[in-house]
């Protein structure tokens, strides 16, 4: 491929680009408006004109009625027949001129009007009930239309009086002319004008989206020091804001991703290996002492139990966190459903010695997914047993009224130092001093917890003294 070619193909617009979008927008906008004003130019201007040309007869018909009665109302029709350039008439109910009169018109006859048209626009006045009426009138021997406003003035000496006022509609061609070709000039300026600001606006606009583009294409390379920049605007910063904290989730999950890997591998590994190694021994060492022999089985089955929790944990874990399982509300009993929890910690001969008191009052009927608070129940019991190894004494409170219940679990056990409270909601998060194998737990039990509770809107906690016991708990909306 030769270097013509990579780099026309470098230059080639992008017509899905936001740079190029914007800038199309802009121009079209720009065009646009230059059309509508081509269109009232040359196309309404006529109309507009005729339309501001009525409005303004009649508005001075009106003021010259209403000022009938006053002394200077000869004064004021020559004022605005010189300032407007307007022809203004008083007439008589028979047509003649009251004024303006001309030097000789009071010693001869008065002009008067064609009765046919004094008919025509005043006799209509009193046939419809009408003080004024507006006219469009074209004449055979004048080029141009006139405006005609005929008004009634009022009555003096027992003879009514009227308002004659013409004015001709000269013609706007000359004029559209002139605005035409200066349009055209215009025109071309505003678009190679519009065609530059709007580009380098586009550029501007965009230049913020391209550069969380290209850190974007940076994280998704695996890059996660990046940082999303803030631009100049309110909506760049909101979005860049979004972004950070989504790299920022996305980090976390890459982080609890390896951490889960890698505590998954070592929880799997150890009982995997402590099953393999004690099968070896009873096959070359124990198998024919009994006592030896049963001793190394129990070994392996409750390294096959920790497995089976393992897995069971991360089935529900999986459930979850997926949202497989939609929440189905019922009410129930919540005591009930401890009885029901306990029962299968009573069967299961490695918590014998465990001593659970029970104390209920008031109303304990809640309404929420009956299973999952089931499993959040024998969370919390398995572990105040995994965290009690000397005392073996715990204790449940359910109480209840008509608004809240409340469970609390409370255990003798080793406690949970102040800094550590609130990691113990984490995935994975186990009460140890070093890296060495935890001996209880598979980190995942008070994590399920907090899920199911907050998939139900409870609120839930832990109050904890180290080395004094734990009291978990949470609260049930009614």
């Amino acid at each position: 491929m030769t270097q013509e070619v990579k780099e026309i193909r470098r230059i080639r617009i992008d017509k899905n680009s936001i740079l190029f979008k914007l800038w199309k927008y802009f121009v079209s906008f720009a065009a646009l408006i230059l059309i509508s004003i081509w269109l009232f130019q040359t196309v309404f201007l006529s109309s507009f004109y005729e339309t501001m040309k009525i409005h303004e007869v009649t508005k001075v018909g009106n003021q010259l009625r209403a000022e009938y009665e006053s002394e200077d109302f000869e004064t004021k029709l020559s004022n605005y027949a010189n300032t407007k350039g307007l022809e203004i008439k008083v007439l008589d109910e028979t047509g003649a001129w009251v004024f303006p009169l001309r030097l000789f018109d009071e010693f001869i006859e008065r002009p008067r009007m064609i009765w046919e048209n004094f008919d025509k626009f005043f006799g209509s006045l009193k046939r419809d009930n009408r003080i004024y009426k507006i006219y469009t009138v074209r004449y055979e021997n004048l080029k141009d239309p006139s405006i005609i406003y005929a008004g009634y003035l009022g009555n003096t000496n027992g003879e009514d009086y009227y308002l004659y006022i013409n004015s001709v509609l000269k013609p706007v061609d000359a004029t559209v002319d002139v605005i035409r070709r200066m349009l055209i000039i215009i025109s071309f300026i505003s678009l190679v004008m519009a065609l530059i600001i709007s580009y380098f606006v586009s550029k501007r606009l965009s230049r913020p989206l391209v550069r969380m583009s290209n850190t974007a294409k940076e994280l998704a390379k695996g890059d996660y020091k990046v940082e999303f920049r803030k631009g100049e605007y309110t909506e760049i910063d909101d979005l860049s804001n979004t972004l950070n904290y989504a790299k920022d989730e996305l980090t976390k999950t890459i982080e609890m991703r390896k951490d889960l890997v890698a505590n998954v591998s070592h929880d799997l590994k150890t009982p995997l290996t402590v099953i393999k190694s004690y099968g070896e021994m009873i096959r070359d060492i124990s198998g024919p002492n009994e006592e030896l022999r049963n001793k190394h089985l129990e070994t392996i089955i409750s390294e096959a139990d920790n497995l089976t929790a393992l897995v069971n944990d991360l089935l529900d874990l999986s459930k979850v966190e997926s949202n497989l399982e939609e929440i189905k509300k019922e009410e129930f009993n919540l005591e009930d459903s401890l009885y029901y929890v306990l029962d299968r910690f009573k069967i299961n001969k490695n918590y014998s010695e465990y001593k659970f008191n029970i104390k209920s009052k008031g109303n304990t009927k809640i309404k929420a997914d009956k299973s999952k608070i089931n499993q959040v129940i024998y969370n919390l019991i398995n572990n105040a047993i995994n965290y009690s190894p000397d005392n073996k004494e715990i204790e449940i409170v359910i109480k209840g009224d008509s608004k809240f219940t409340e469970f609390h679990c409370i255990d003798n056990g080793i406690g949970i130092k102040e800094e550590d409270i609130n990691g113990i909601w984490d995935r994975f998060y186990r009460v140890r001093d070093n890296h060495a194998r935890p001996e209880i737990g598979t980190g995942l039990g008070l994590y399920i917890v907090k899920t199911i509770l907050e998939l139900h809107d409870f609120e839930y906690g832990v109050h904890s003294k180290f080395g004094e016991g734990s009291d978990f708990y949470f609260i049930a909306t009614k």
